[in-house]
């Protein structure tokens, strides 16, 4: 294994030169691309470490010498930690590239060097906490991701509406830091230690209350990292303030960590085992997991931000992968082994998809924001000529994100859906029906997801622009295009050859130190051996191939020659058809706020100007739709309210006088003496 450390040891090292070349460096081209070099070498050893950790199936660990035994520095890679790894390290690279043409937008506003130092350290961070065995370092590292990561969020910090999101991200991450704090605490006070190992050989026998609050703590501490509703407020405010190529890291990799801590804590850390008393913690994921994807796609469907929309979606995602995680836990309670592997496989497939065409979504968003100075898709349209490479990058990874084949998009949503038609296996008819239920926004959630990116691609992308900010632009520099292009071939390779996903997961949750784990011997088999939930992908590519071309054939051999005629199209009246004839975001998606009026209480906002005083003359009259954020305003709105109260009752006590200060330290005293004594007395 020293290759292996050899490997890891090099990457960390480029990712510190990286940050620290960037603090060193200047405004220029050559600057950008020597910077950014670094990060880009680092990943690519990433991606070959985690691949040999995987392959070999061996793990790698590392203990720090000369440090505290209290607090080790314990470095651990077994195949799960690779697999994130190798999501980091894919995603990272392909940012890498993608961030030597896009950080030019920044040359002119403002140094790059911060920008430079932030996005090294922000992926060291990850790449640390994947690795961490002590729950102190991880705390350390979990804690440098959130703060580099605020740090990025407000790093165009001339906007207040940035500053605001970025503080929003910040009380929200250390609220999840709580949680994940107490969840190890409660492994410490049962094991004496912060070691991770520590917590692996003594959870079996940690008492059912505690695994419980362990699991409860780790659910809402990772899961507020995750985005999972309604934990989810800070992720549409954070990852549109955030420069595109981080708003890409940290849509298609950051929230992946809050997976990873919850598959860590629950397989590891809190004593789960194949037990009905467990059952509730997979219907708790399935819950919430559904309700994530529900929320996050009905706000994408009417969002006329671009990043926004494309954070909203990651909630959906997000959504998604819990649910094929609860069901996996709830299978593995009941011992259906076969299908807890077919739900995890489900999950852990759409996990790395969703890292890729995310990714890829981002930074197409990033580069039609870097060239038109625009995220409302109101004022866009008509880029397909002006931007071609960008258009087909984006089409792919639309598509993909779709669930449509041969994307890989399709294969995960295909088999989580595969995982929720098991469910009749389960010897509980309640968690038959609850499932049952929970297939329900599943379902929905694919359809609306697919009218969400039509629109977007559509009304940014196709037919006329419909603002200044759509019309002489350019297309965007082949650094950029060739970090996306690498995320759209994984979305092609990985729904084409599917066999590589579930390999690559087969492999990497293969532990053969814990028989009684559900990633042993990872196949989509049932028990008998034989295969299930099975999908010929090359073969949907043939023919989905053959049908095209028998449908091309047939219209230009025995179609004939075809006569073009032109002629004006009737328009009303109107004198010619222009782009304010065209369908608008808002109109597109007119529908589903009438539908789900109840969700979204959509009111309109309208302006008038009026020549003169006479209302009845009109100049010009604006008419705004607007939606309200339910949880921002029946559940945060009278949280926060609260809190403010609560502090304002307490800064009373802060006088300014002396005298009043004596006297609180005074009560004090006296109460710890109380405590004392009647301690002694019992």
């Amino acid at each position: 294994m020293t290759d292996s450390f050899t490997l890891f040891q090099a990457a960390i090292l480029l990712y510190v030169a990286g940050a620290i070349l960037g603090l060193l460096s200047r405004n220029t081209s050559l600057t950008r691309t020597i910077t950014f070099l670094p990060p880009t070498v680092a990943s690519v050893l990433l991606v070959i470490f985690s691949s040999s950790i995987i392959i070999s199936g061996k793990s790698f660990q590392f203990v720090a010498p000369g440090t505290l035994s209290f607090f080790n520095f314990e470095i651990l890679v077994d195949g799960i930690s690779a697999f994130f790894i190798l999501i980091i390290g894919i995603v990272s690279f392909a940012v890498s590239l993608y961030s030597i043409g896009y950080s030019k937008e920044y040359e002119i506003k403002k140094r790059t060097s911060a920008l430079v130092f932030l996005f090294n350290i922000f992926i060291l961070s990850m790449v640390l906490v994947v690795a961490s065995n002590n729950a102190f370092f991880f705390l350390v590292f979990w804690e440098l991701m959130s703060l580099t990561s605020f740090f990025l969020v407000i790093y165009d910090h001339d906007k207040e509406e940035n500053l605001k999101s970025g503080m929003t991200y910040l009380v929200m991450t250390h609220l999840g830091t709580t949680f994940i704090f107490a969840s190890f605490l409660l492994g410490y006070i049962q094991t004496g230690s912060f070691s991770f190992d520590s917590f692996r050989h003594g959870s079996a026998g940690f008492p059912l209350l505690v695994k419980n609050l362990v699991f409860v703590f780790a659910f809402i501490g990772f899961g507020t990292k995750a985005g999972m509703v309604p934990l989810h407020v800070w992720l549409p405010k954070a990852h549109p303030s955030a420069p595109s190529n981080v708003s890409a890291l940290m849509s298609a990799v950051m929230i992946k960590i809050g997976i990873y801590g919850m598959i860590r804590t629950i397989f590891d850390f809190s004593g789960f085992g194949a037990s009905p008393d467990f059952a509730w913690w997979g219907m708790l994921l399935i819950v919430f997991g559904s309700a994530s994807a529900i929320v996050g796609v009905l706000y994408a469907v009417v969002e006329r931000d671009i990043k926004r929309a494309l954070a909203f979606s990651s909630i959906e995602n997000i959504g998604i992968i819990l649910v094929g995680l609860g069901l996996s836990i709830v299978f593995t309670s009941f011992q259906l082994t076969a299908f807890a592997v077919l739900a995890l496989v489900a999950s852990m497939y759409h996990a790395i998809n969703h890292a890729f065409f995310k990714g890829l979504l981002f930074m197409g968003a990033g580069s039609v924001v870097s060239v038109t100075h625009t995220k409302n898709i109101e004022h866009l349209g008509g880029l397909v000529k002006q931007m071609p490479w960008t258009s087909l990058l984006f089409l792919i990874g639309a598509i993909s994100i779709s669930g449509l084949p041969p994307f890989n998009g399709f294969i995960s949503e295909w088999f989580t859906m595969q995982s929720l038609l098991s469910s009749y296996h389960i010897p509980s008819t309640i968690l038959q029906i609850s499932i049952a239920f929970a297939s329900l926004p599943f379902a929905l959630t694919i359809g609306i997801a697919a009218a969400t990116f039509v629109k977007l691609f559509a009304m940014t992308f196709l037919s006329k622009a419909r603002s200044k900010h759509a019309i002489n632009i350019k297309e965007v520099s082949r650094s950029m295009i060739l970090g996306m292009s690498i995320l759209a071939a994984a979305c092609v390779l990985f729904g084409v050859v599917p066999y590589l996903g579930t390999s690559l997961i087969s492999t990497a949750f293969h532990l053969s130190s814990q028989p009684s784990s559900p990633f042993d011997s990872i196949s989509i088999q049932n028990n008998s051996g034989k295969s299930f939930a099975n999908l010929s992908m090359p073969v949907v590519v043939i023919i989905i191939s053959s049908v095209s071309v028998a449908i091309f054939g047939f219209i230009r051999v025995l179609g004939g020659d075809t006569k073009k005629t032109t002629y004006g199209t009737w328009d009303c009246g109107f004198g010619g058809l222009n782009e304010r004839m065209e369908y608008t975001p808002t109109s597109l998606s007119q529908p589903m706020r009438a539908v789900f009026k109840v969700f979204f209480k959509p009111h309109n906002q309208t302006e008038k100007e009026s020549f003169g005083e006479n209302p009845y003359l009109l100049k010009s009259i604006k008419i705004e739709t607007v939606i309200k954020n339910i949880f921002e305003e029946t559940f945060y709105a009278p949280i926060i309210s609260s809190f403010v109260f609560f502090f304002d009752k307490v800064r009373r006590l802060q006088t300014g006088k002396i005298n009043a200060y004596l006297l609180y330290i005074m009560i004090t005293l006296v109460l710890l003496l109380l405590f004392v004594r009647l301690s002694n007395n019992v």
